[in-house]
């Protein structure tokens, strides 16, 4: 019996981060399972046992994994797994899915975000048209293998028009929520070995085309560029936060390279990680030990990096510095 309550008081902890914080747990179990609010706090309390079918009830209508209820070790670590496919899960529904979690992360109390980009912050690869439509058509056809890519040259009215702006959708979603930025010298590197990779194998048809893409790269650093400066996020042409708040991004320079893409919510009643897998995909899981492990690393890594939203100027531009001239020398080679 004793077992039977620690697993009925695990799955109402997991059944927690599921509500936004406006909603009351007892209130909720109560209207699905069409019981009394007494009932309700009876079950929530261990006084009374959740029968597999409420249990099924609220673990599908909020998705619980029975995994993450049942697990005894805390080297089990249950996570979910948004992937890109052309069959079932497109860049359209990628793109809605981020921007429909973004902005429900005010109704559960969001904190902060803390993203240890390994490249830039994916967001931001979307701000400019030219640069958006390159990575997609790269993505599409060499990382995820869409059939209609196999074969075809680059050009930037390849990759849809509902893609893109769908994309803007996402990217504005972003730019309102507090966020952590740790941003390293590599960032560029993966955009930029792309670049070179396809004009190796042919799969540019014009020279300036290249120049495009690194022209809306430019813009892409100088953008972020200004948004350390000011200290908080904002769309290209409008320099006003577009949260309203005028306080809404730390960004940090990291001169050890960050290993893999990680995104930190620290939310009012539980946490989350995200990982980057696969370029675009996201592996995820609100795993508290995982989350402190997370966490840990990612402030010792904060630790070993320098500040260089609002202040830190000269180290601000030496490191945008940095990332400039690695554009400059590739779009030499090409203007050449």
């Amino acid at each position: 019996m004793q077992g039977g309550f620690k697993v009925q008081k695990k799955f109402f902890k997991e059944l927690k981060t599921k509500l936004p914080t406006n909603l009351s747990m007892p209130t909720v179990i109560a209207e699905e399972l069409d019981i009394s609010i007494d009932s309700a706090y009876r079950r929530i309390r261990g006084e009374s046992d959740l029968s597999l079918n409420e249990f099924d009830i609220l673990s599908s209508k909020y998705s619980i994994s029975a995994d993450a209820v049942l697990s005894k070790s805390n080297n089990s670590i249950n996570f979910q797994y948004r992937s890109i496919n052309h069959n079932r899960f497109g860049f359209i529904s990628y793109f809605n899915s981020l921007s429909e979690e973004i902005k429900s992360l005010k109704q559960f109390g969001l904190k902060e975000i803390i993203y240890g980009a390994l490249d830039l912050p994916i967001f931001y690869y979307f701000l400019y048209p030219k640069l958006a439509a390159f990575k997609m058509f790269f993505w599409m056809r060499n990382v995820f293998e869409f059939p209609d890519f196999n074969h075809k040259q680059f050009n930037f009215e390849a990759v849809s028009e509902d893609d893109l702006e769908q994309s803007h959708e996402m990217i504005k979603s972003y730019l309102t929520v507090p966020t952590v930025e740790i941003l390293s010298e590599e960032a560029l590197n993966s955009t930029l070995r792309q670049i070179k990779f396809y004009n190796e194998i042919g799969i540019f048809e014009k020279k300036q085309d290249i120049i495009d893409i690194l022209d809306d790269l430019r813009k892409v650093v100088d953008h972020i560029q200004k948004q350390a400066e000011y200290g908080y996020k904002f769309y290209p042409k409008n320099h006003l936060p577009e949260s309203g708040d005028g306080d809404n991004l730390k960004m940090y320079c990291n001169e050890i390279t960050i290993s893999e893409n990680v995104i930190l919510l620290r939310l009012e009643n539980f946490n989350m990680v995200h990982l980057g897998h696969n370029v675009m995909n996201i592996l995820s899981t609100n795993s508290d030990v995982f989350f402190q492990d997370a966490y840990g690393f990612i402030q010792k890594v904060m630790k070993n990096s320098t500040l260089i939203s609002i202040t830190a100027e000269k180290e601000r531009k030496r490191f945008f510095n940095i990332l400039y001239r690695k554009i400059d020398k590739i779009e030499a080679h090409f203007r050449d």
